[in-house]
């Protein structure tokens, strides 16, 4: 029972996860296409790149822009690859319950067989699941792109930039789960959980600039993924631990929300 309902939330989503799969091999498509040229004219770029102010390349990381790993981590790993997976796991999050309460189907849900948790955990599973899928997605796109343009890049660090942005959408997914079930509502759940992910974004972003921020970047779940560089640093198991354990504590708060609110049928 509970795999066939992780096939089926998969199932009923399928067009829209079919729209977030073919929106980052477009995204990986474009940047790839792009590098040649970047490649080809490498002094000109290094010399527009190091008259940037320091406060941008302070905020995006820009470090050896031209560089097969530079680009790539500037152009897809500092800022729009880790938003869609912040969007990603905000849409799955936010409707695990949410959902079917505000299309009045609650009650047929929560009248089958199961446990409220299992009902929980299955749903989380299939949103697990959808993140997954994307993130490999995202590395086979690196991979060819990688492949088609000789790059030097290995494998295992296309693996390890997949592993950061599966982290950061399950930071978003905890949020928007734990809200949107609290609430009943998932947009109230999609907006929090957005929100708070971008509050922590920026809050990393300015950390070099700002003394404040820098004390509590070592707490900040972006630094946690973000603040490692997969392209040239690899795995990092301290970080995916703590992102797990974030997820971890976000379920069981969820798990117990939702043990104690009456649904709406």
């Amino acid at each position: 029972m509970i795999t066939r309902l992780v096939h089926k939330s998969l199932a009923d989503r399928r067009r829209g996860l079919l729209g977030w799969v073919t929106g980052i091999v477009g995204l990986v498509a474009i940047q790839m296409a792009v590098y040649p040229t970047v490649r080809d004219s490498a002094s000109d770029w290094g010399q527009a790149t190091e008259s940037f102010p320091e406060v941008m390349k302070d905020i995006f990381r820009i470090t050896d822009y031209t560089s097969e790993t530079g680009y790539l981590s500037t152009e897809l790993l500092s800022f729009m690859v880790p938003f869609i997976f912040m969007g990603l796991g905000a849409s799955w999050g936010s409707r695990l319950v949410a959902e079917d309460e505000e299309a009045g189907t609650a009650d047929i849900l929560f009248a089958l067989p199961l446990r409220r948790r299992s009902i929980l955990g299955a749903r989380a599973a299939a949103g697990l699941t959808a993140l997954l899928l994307c993130a490999g997605v995202f590395v086979i796109s690196l991979a060819v792109g990688a492949r088609v343009l000789d790059m030097s890049i290995p494998l295992g660090h296309f693996v390890n930039a997949g592993l950061m942005v599966f982290e950061v959408g399950l930071v978003s997914f905890g949020i928007a789960a734990l809200v949107g079930t609290s609430s009943g509502h998932r947009g109230v759940g999609l907006g929090v959980a957005m929100g708070s992910t971008i509050a922590l974004f920026v809050f990393y972003s300015l950390a070099p600039l700002v003394a404040i921020f820098e004390r509590i970047n070592p707490y900040n779940p972006m630094q946690w993924t973000l603040g490692s560089d997969p392209l040239l640093e690899g795995f990092h198991a301290d970080t995916f631990a703590y992102v797990i354990s974030w997820l971890a504590l976000g379920l069981v708060a969820t798990a117990r929300m939702l043990d104690r609110r009456d649904i709406a049928g």
